[in-house]
C-alpha cells in the first residue's frame, strides 16, 4: 500500500466512525426523548395561543392572558407570543407592561410592527418624542406600510407638527388610496 491509499482509509475509517457516532446519537433514548419533548413544547405553545386566540374573540381578556402569560412563560423567546401577550395586556389598559414585552420581543427581533406597537404605547403615556423616533424606525423597515404613515401622521397632529401630518397622511394614501381615515383626516388638516 502506497501512503496515498493509508491515508484515503485512515480518512474513511475516521468518516465512518463520525457517521456511526451520529447515528448512534439519532437513535440515543435520551437524545430522541429531548427532540419529542421539544416538539411537544411547541405544540403545547401553539394550542395556547389558539386558546388564546379564541378567548380574545369570544371578549375573555383575562382568560387570553393568562393563557398567554403561561405561552410565554414557558418560552420568553419567542417575539410573537412577547407581541400578542403585549397587544392583550394594552387591550386591557395595562400600558406600562405592554411597553415591557414588546420591548423584550424588540430585543429578540427587531420588526417594524414592534416599533408600531411601541410607538402606540409611547403615544399613550404621553412619550410622544420616543413615540415619533418608533414611528420612524417602522418606516424605515418597511416603507410601504400605510398603517405606519397613518399612525405617526396621527401623533404628529397631537404634536401640532401639521405640515408634517399631512405629508404622512399623504404617503399613506399613495400606498393605499382607499384608506378613507387618511384622506378624513388630510382634508379637515386642509380645511375641507
Amino acid at each position: 500500500m502506497t501512503i496515498m491509499q493509508i491515508i484515503l482509509l485512515a480518512a474513511s475509517a475516521f468518516f465512518a466512525f463520525k457517521i456511526y457516532e451520529h447515528m448512534q446519537g439519532l437513535q440515543d433514548p435520551d437524545g430522541s426523548e429531548e427532540a419529542n419533548e421539544a416538539i411537544e413544547e411547541r405544540v403545547n405553545i401553539d394550542a395556547l395561543v389558539e386558546e388564546a386566540d379564541r378567548a380574545y374573540d369570544a371578549g375573555r381578556l383575562l382568560e387570553a392572558r393568562e393563557l398567554l402569560q403561561k405561552a410565554h412563560d414557558h418560552d420568553s423567546s419567542i417575539p410573537e407570543l412577547a407581541n400578542r401577550l403585549g397587544f392583550i395586556l394594552s387591550a386591557m389598559g395595562n400600558n406600562e407592561e405592554a411597553l415591557k414585552l414588546y420591548n423584550h420581543s424588540l430585543s429578540l427581533k427587531e420588526e417594524d410592527v414592534t416599533h408600531l406597537a411601541i410607538a402606540s404605547q409611547l403615544r399613550t403615556l404621553g412619550r410622544l418624542d420616543e413615540s415619533q423616533e418608533h414611528y420612524k424606525r417602522a418606516i424605515e423597515l418597511d416603507p410601504e406600510y400605510e398603517v405606519t404613515y397613518f399612525n405617526y401622521a396621527n401623533l404628529l397632529v397631537e404634536m401640532k407638527h401639521i405640515a408634517e401630518a399631512k405629508m404622512m397622511y399623504e404617503k399613506a394614501l399613495v400606498i393605499e388610496p382607499q384608506l378613507e381615515a387618511a384622506q378624513e383626516e388630510l382634508d379637515k388638516l386642509n380645511g375641507k
